[in-house]
């Protein structure tokens, strides 16, 4: 699944409707669309990143061209060829984009659910809640095996940007050892306590997005470090439009302040950038590792952080999960690399 190094790519380059070589506008907007759905759904989950699952998809490049060319278009859209620009990145953009909001929608009820209300309940009664709680990723019975398989799929795509280099260097794997510090930290780091003020949820807004395109780093864990993740998703299940619109409105600040460093670090040092991305993914295994003190970001002021401990319980469901998701990336690895043949 190598690819060429993106170093001669213009910055003001119009994307191409992935995968390569579709035969109809139709088939290139189903499949960016599920794409984006697939990026939504990881976005939805504490550790898993957005940006790898475009990486393990093979649109990460396309990604990041297509939102240059919309911000390039932007700027010069009272010409014919700013607006050409910012349509041909629309094209992409717009169903990976709808499909990655409906995903995550979806997934956040479905892994969320609603939040058991845990502010007068003592520590015994908190611990009942959790147990009755429908979020997957909230009930302690239910959420080792979800994180197993984000596990699996995350550990066996750690290859992926490794693969994309010309080179292995010894800088290289000390990039990468820095990467991995780097996410493991943040895992690690204790939460703060924001509060849902406007120009905070848009700070976190710029934050989240610009991580977010970061293989490894995942948007969601970064709100979770901050102290956000609880009010986003409240938020976005309570259809709170204020807090919503600040969120989006500091996504796109993000994206105009961040996405033009990042093209530009992917053109000149494509093959060092990999390395650290690498890096970055294995350091997130550590937000996925099934087995936590507990699964409720709120609770983490009452339980303490959401850390990492020893196997228990039915484990062996885990290491199947884990295996499913492994298996998953594997197939569609080997799948893709049969087309380009």
């Amino acid at each position: 699944m190598s690819e060429p190094a993106p170093s001669e790519t213009s910055e003001t380059s119009e994307p191409s409707c992935p995968p390569a070589g579709c035969s109809s506008t139709t088939p290139c907007i189903a499949r960016t669309a599920l794409c984006g759905m697939a990026m939504g759904l990881a976005d939805a989950v504490p550790g898993v990143s957005g940006g790898t699952v475009a990486l393990i998809l093979g649109i990460y490049t396309t990604l990041i061209d297509s939102l240059s060319a919309m911000l390039h278009g932007l700027r010069g859209i009272a010409s014919r060829a700013g607006r050409a620009q910012l349509f041909a990145a629309l094209r992409f953009l717009l169903p990976l984009g709808i499909g990655a909001a409906v995903s995550l929608v979806t997934a956040l009820r479905l892994l969320v659910g609603s939040k058991p209300e845990i502010a007068n309940l003592n520590d015994a009664q908190l611990l009942q809640a959790l147990a009755n709680a429908k979020g997957l990723l909230i009930n302690p019975s239910s959420a080792p095996i979800v994180f197993a398989f984000f596990f699996g799929l995350v550990a066996a795509s750690v290859n992926e940007p490794w693969r994309h280099k010309a080179g292995t260097k010894g800088i290289d794997w000390a990039l990468a050892a820095a990467g991995a510090a780097v996410s493991a930290g943040l895992v690690l780091s204790p939460a703060a306590a924001l509060g849902p003020h406007p120009v905070l949820v848009m700070m976190a807004g710029a934050i989240a997005i610009s991580v977010m395109l970061l293989p490894g780093i995942s948007g969601s864990l970064a709100l979770l470090v901050l102290g956000m993740y609880q009010v986003i998703a409240a938020a976005v299940h309570d259809r709170d439009l204020v807090i919503v619109g600040c969120f989006l409105l500091g996504m796109g600040l993000g994206l105009m302040a961040f996405v033009p460093i990042l093209r530009r670090v992917l053109a000149r040092a494509h093959d060092r950038t990999m390395s650290v991305l690498s890096g970055l993914m294995a350091g997130s295994l550590v937000a996925l590792w099934p087995w936590k003190a507990h699964y409720l970001p709120d609770a983490i002021a009452r339980l303490g952080p959401m850390q990492p401990i020893t196997p228990s319980g039915l484990w062996w469901w885990c290491i199947v999960s884990a295996i499913i998701g492994a298996a998953l990336i594997v197939v569609s690895s080997r799948f893709a690399r049969a087309r380009q043949q």
